[in-house]
């Protein structure tokens, strides 16, 4: 599990004063659901950039997995500390038996219950408390037995409440204490560290014109000036610290702000730096290389002339690309590369368990580059072994569009309120909301990557009985319902009303409801015309189209196997026939000797009530419709009523894709809609 509650320490917590979590008055304390990438999003002047500076400037970094959750660990612990008696420890009476080195020591020192209010929970001296407790318990466990057994009977007169089992009352209670200072997350960044990529950045080299034609470059970091100036930061220089000063970690909180402006020095540094600088360039060079142009040997170069900058020439100070046997200026390459190169170079060269500040990541960069770039800081096993945390700030309706195919995202929704402060909302990825906040019509996000036609409730549960047997079969990875695909009841003969071409007409447009539609429709009598129809617009429309009959069974319910019907149809029974379970047991086995009897493919193009009809089961409901003394199609009621119970058995693995698959046709289109879902 990734998410956890971040929390804002009340000493550092002025800067938080003006917002709020959704539909709470006071100031936020915690963050909710924070993750290893947190996405903020929100109209421009929303909060969200004081925000993530009111962040940056924390001191301490911690959150706790669950508040109820500790707040029942710490009521135990203090139940175990009751019950150990140790008060004992700085007893004066025990000062003629002190000889103990570790009650000489800690002769001064109390280990009390703690009573802790919701408050101290957001104190970093919560977690001092528990790890001095553990070292005197650890103490404890060194006190030889005859000293305790003294205690008790000093005390109590009698050693009535001594026990042998001590040293396991106490390694108890050291587990307890680990448990909760584990569970408390104080240190879910380890370093002192945090990296700014601001968006005032470029990797163009700037210059100013001297004369004409002729140019010097600027060599001072006027945006990192102007930002630190703008948001009193307190920083380095250089985005990389050295090896020394990344081991010792800085005394307070330092931001570390990348504008790219620096780019050149920073190559020039590495080039020519020890031999960890040169190697760790190094494995930078390869990983953008084998990431982002598609397994190329990539050289990154300062373009230096020692003879040209002692005549202070350095106009042609600038960074080169070597691709293949190609040189590229980057200035050349486009913009997208500039800040691809950024984004990277940063998250590549910061130190394990830090975290990174991001302002708009999508800035000059195309949505297949978005796509790459969050693809790799969620998955890349070179970045995320470093355990790094990122905060982003975005107006990219493609980055949340991203956002519900990954588990360790959160999304935080920023608004402001009338009275001036600002409210933060944790959304679901997918969340229509935000987009609307960010101004973008829900048509270019959000929706199911496939549909799937069917004609009505039963339907939409037995593909998805289906499917959940066939990938737990198949050990595949289950569809994901209204991401992966999204169903649609047309409802039988309304399939008419849609258009599957691009003629001009009246009809449903069904390409503006989804561009990837897959059909499902029964194989009814007198129907032939229209699966013909639509067969022939899937061969023009292959990849987004496709039509999926019965066929050579009329309708889904005959495509259920003598299993199935065997393991569901004491469902359809008259519970007042059936009431004891000896009269259950007889129903069933006669159910099963029926339906071993009769053929149920002689009944694959009939209605599937002429089957049951020929069961002649007593106890059976009337379920289906009648012509005459025709029996037809179960009644709307028991349709529905069955395929839940099916689903609800494949759920449970009472039904098995064994059941299902002893229908071949069953197999085929099983197999061709989760192929379908799948197709990108």
């Amino acid at each position: 599990m990734n998410k956890y509650d971040l929390l804002l320490h009340k000493s550092e917590q002025l800067d938080f004063n003006d917002y709020s979590l959704f539909n709470e008055e006071e100031s936020i304390q915690i963050l909710p659901n924070f993750n290893t990438i947190n996405i903020f999003v929100g109209s421009n002047n929303s909060g969200k950039s004081r925000f993530i500076r009111a962040l940056m400037k924390q001191k301490t970094n911690s959150g706790i997995f669950n508040l109820n959750i500790l707040e029942a660990k710490i009521v135990n612990y203090n139940a175990t500390l009751l019950n150990l008696d140790i008060d004992w420890i700085r007893n004066p009476n025990l000062s003629s038996n002190s000889s103990h080195p570790f009650i000489a020591q800690n002769s001064k020192l109390e280990i009390l219950p703690l009573n802790l209010s919701k408050e101290d929970y957001f104190k970093t001296t919560f977690i001092r408390k528990f790890e001095n407790q553990k070292q005197l318990l650890n103490g404890f466990q060194t006190i030889p037995l005859h000293i305790i057994r003294h205690y008790y009977i000093t005390k109590y007169n009698t050693n009535v409440r001594f026990s042998s089992d001590f040293n396991q009352l106490v390694a108890d209670t050291i587990l307890l204490n680990e448990e909760i200072i584990t569970f408390y997350k104080i240190k879910f960044i380890g370093t002192k560290l945090n990296y700014l990529i601001p968006t005032l950045r470029t990797a163009h080299s700037l210059f100013e014109e001297k004369g004409h034609n002729d140019y010097c470059k600027i060599k001072k970091n006027i945006f990192l000036d102007t930002i630190t100036k703008n948001y009193n930061l307190n920083y380095f220089k250089s985005i990389e610290p050295t090896i020394k000063e990344e081991e010792q970690e800085p005394s307070e909180k330092k931001i570390y702000t990348f504008t790219g402006l620096d780019l050149y020095n920073q190559i020039v540094n590495a080039r020519n730096g020890l031999k960890e600088e040169r190697k760790r360039f190094d494995e930078f060079e390869k990983f953008i290389g084998k990431e982002f142009f598609n397994s190329e040997s990539i050289d990154i170069v300062a373009q230096f002339n020692i003879n040209e900058k002692h005549e202070n020439n350095d106009k042609n100070e600038i960074i080169n690309i070597h691709i293949k046997d190609k040189s590229n200026y980057l200035h050349d390459l486009g913009d997208g590369i500039q800040s691809l190169i950024i984004l990277m170079y940063t998250i590549f060269i910061a130190p394990e368990n830090t975290m990174i500040f991001i302002d708009e990541p999508e800035l000059n960069l195309h949505p297949g580059m978005q796509r790459l770039f969050l693809e790799q800081i969620t998955n890349n096993p070179a970045l995320t072994k470093k355990k790094l945390t990122y905060v982003i700030a975005t107006h990219s309706n493609h980055l949340l569009d991203l956002t519900i195919e990954k588990d360790n995202i959160s999304v935080y929704s920023f608004s402001k309120k009338e009275n001036g402060k600002f409210q933060i909302k944790n959304v679901n990825a997918g969340n229509n909301e935000i987009i609307r906040e960010l101004g973008v019509n829900n048509s270019s996000v959000f929706l199911a990557n496939s549909s799937i036609w069917v004609e009505g409730i039963s339907d939409r549960n037995y593909i998805k009985a289906f499917l959940i047997a066939y990938c737990n079969s198949e050990k595949k990875s289950m569809p994901r319902e209204d991401i992966d695909f999204a169903f649609l009841e047309y409802a039988g003969s309304n399939l008419v009303h849609y258009e599957f071409s691009y003629e001009e007409n009246d009809n449903i447009k069904a390409f503006a409801l989804n561009n990837k539609i897959f059909i499902l429709a029964d194989n009814d009598s007198g129907k032939e015309e229209k699966h013909e129809k639509h067969k022939e617009l899937c061969e023009l429309n292959p990849e987004n189209l496709k039509y999926k009959s019965t066929s050579p069974y009329r309708e889904i319910e005959n495509l259920l196997s003598g299993e199935i019907w065997s393991k569901t149809m004491i469902e359809l029974c008259n519970k007042n026939k059936i009431k004891k379970e000896e009269e259950k047991i007889s129903v069933q086995e006669s159910i099963n000797n029926k339906i071993a009897k009769t053929n149920l493919e002689n009944y694959k193009d009939k209605y599937i009530g002429e089957y049951l009809k020929a069961l002649k089961i007593s106890e059976l409901n009337d379920v289906f419709e009648s012509s005459g003394k025709t029996p037809k199609s179960l009644k709307s009621e028991y349709k529905a009523y069955l395929s839940k119970i099916i689903l609800d058995k494949t759920i449970n693995k009472e039904i098995t894709w064994e059941d299902f698959s002893k229908n071949e046709t069953v197999k085929i289109i099983t197999e061709e809609i989760f192929e379908f879902i799948l197709k990108k």
